[in-house]
């Protein structure tokens, strides 16, 4: 049963009078409740809200301010985002049309923008990872580096030569390496992931990851370690994660897969297929781990979000059809928080515990961000 007819049965088997809480983030009505999987079975992830802009954080001019000005000003909005990551109640969202930041600030009920940080303007940022002490790192496409900010958002470093545009006299490729295995294409940074002690970064152009020290940034080697071994190979690592053991996982769109390394670039296992059955690829994204080991993929084509054990079997799939009350539209990328769970619990059912959020982006339709709680009934 393909993806679509397997998401047809789901749907079927949902409460007639199935409805998502308003977009509004501040909306206090009474909502109706989403739960996958639908019932008879126990309930464990449920929708709670989306966000598209700031006029779902509630008004943003009192009515005198009106009167005073004669009109509401434009409201801002979430145009094209692909990653996240939250931080300190502000969901940091990449918004790669817009070329800056979208900060969804859930603990003030505030939206803004980020564009000019520090000297150094956002062009085309893909995706954010933030490690525990606050540094951002931010791969860049119009720049193809990776911009690392400290708290304060000054420019730290970055990692990657300038594009031609910014030293027009530039013409060695990044990284140029000599020798079998050298790199010959410019460096295409998609996404970043933190360890301890390294950094590794996702490059499209030359398919593999190149791992960097942390502390100093000097780059150390690449992932996967042998190119030709035919099980390890990557064709198009866009989004990487890190399990709780340092594990490397790499979503490969060219190769309709995720697939799994240690931390030192040795391959371990696969994650899915092509296909268009659940568990089967069409176009895998942005993927992340719960503390179990779950692993939640995005397909951007099948518009879902498919979960694994850790073993690689298909526990579950969630994702509506455009036009449903609760649709994924293009989604691009998943992020699993564990603690900002107390500034969503409002929106879960009466009874229903969160234990953690998956957050969803979505590149079209009216629910840009998209925020699930997983837990149980009490």
């Amino acid at each position: 049963m393909g993806i679509a007819l397997a998401w047809a049965g789901i749907k079927a088997a949902l409460p007639a009078d199935a409805a998502s809480p308003k977009p509004s983030a501040t909306d206090t009505s009474k909502p109706k409740y989403i739960f996958y999987p639908p019932a008879p079975a126990p309930p464990r992830l449920q929708f709670l809200v989306s966000v598209s802009g700031e006029a779902d954080f509630g008004p943003t001019q009192s009515k005198f301010a009106k009167f005073l000005v004669g009109k509401e000003p434009a409201q801002r909005r979430i145009i094209k985002p692909y990653g996240m990551a939250f931080w300190d109640g502000k969901l940091l969202v990449c918004d790669t049309q817009r070329h800056g930041l979208d900060v969804l600030d859930f603990g003030k009920n505030r939206f803004s923008y980020y564009g000019d940080m520090d000297d150094k303007p956002l062009l085309t940022p893909i995706n954010i990872t933030i490690d525990r002490d606050g540094t951002r790192y931010i791969a860049d496409r119009g720049y193809n580096q990776v911009l690392v900010y400290g708290t304060n958002d000054r420019l730290q470093a970055t990692i990657g030569d300038p594009p031609s545009t910014v030293q027009p006299d530039l013409e060695r490729p990044a990284f140029a390496e000599s020798g079998p295995g050298g790199f010959t294409n410019k460096f295409w940074p998609t996404d970043v992931a933190v360890s301890s002690n390294r950094l590794y970064v996702a490059d499209l152009n030359n398919n593999c990851v190149r791992v960097f020290d942390k502390a100093s940034r000097e780059y150390r080697f690449k992932v996967p370690r042998d190119p030709q071994d035919e099980a390890s190979r990557l064709f198009g690592p866009v989004n990487l994660a890190l399990d709780k053991a340092g594990n490397l996982y790499v979503s490969d769109l060219g190769g309709f897969c995720v697939k799994k390394y240690d931390a030192d670039g040795a391959y371990l296992q696969t994650f899915g297929r092509l296909g268009d059955r659940p568990g089967q690829f069409a176009r895998p994204k942005g993927m992340a781990l719960d503390r179990e080991g779950r692993l939640y993929v995005v397909d951007a084509v099948h518009e879902v979000v498919v979960v694994f054990d850790a073993q690689g079997r298909v526990l579950t799939f969630f994702g509506e059809p455009r036009g449903s009350p609760a649709p994924l539209s293009l989604p691009a990328k998943v992020i699993i928080d564990y603690d900002h769970v107390g500034l969503f619990q409002k929106y879960a059912a009466p009874g229903f515990k969160l234990e953690y959020l998956v957050i969803v982006s979505n590149q079209l339709g009216n629910r840009k961000v998209s925020v699930y709680g997983y837990g149980q009934k009490l």
